[in-house]
């Protein structure tokens, strides 16, 4: 299911609880240089798989309307769904804005408090 067609409440809670997993995915600074590295989708579905079951599961789990808990794709159904997934360009905004607002966070440069220090 596409962003684009939850509308009203549904959205709203849908939108609570994808938070989660996809600011996990989007902190990550591995998914994030692949992601940015252009290359196949593959290679970039492969490694969400292996360093974010969990949360790819439950991001899944939430656009099709499923419990996560119990959420069980096929091997068949799957690799569409994350090819899906992927071109599905609301969804990849969240996971760009989040990225981004997850670098800012950090980007500033240290800087030590010399106030009030004695000398040695």
């Amino acid at each position: 299911m596409k962003l684009s067609e939850i509308k009203g409440d549904r959205a709203l809670d849908m939108l609570v609880d994808l938070i989660d997993p996809i600011t996990l995915i989007a902190a990550d600074e591995q998914i994030i240089k692949t992601y940015r590295s252009n290359k196949p989708y593959i290679i970039l579905i492969k490694q969400l798989i292996a360093d974010h079951k969990k949360e790819v599961l439950t991001i899944l789990a939430i656009l099709n309307e499923e419990d996560p808990a119990t959420y069980q794709p096929s091997l068949i159904t799957l690799p569409k769904m994350l090819i899906d997934l992927l071109h599905d360009e609301e969804l990849m905004d969240l996971f760009r804005s989040q990225a981004q607002m997850t670098e800012s966070a950090s980007s500033g440069p240290v800087t030590e408090n010399t106030k009030d220090q004695e000398a040695i």
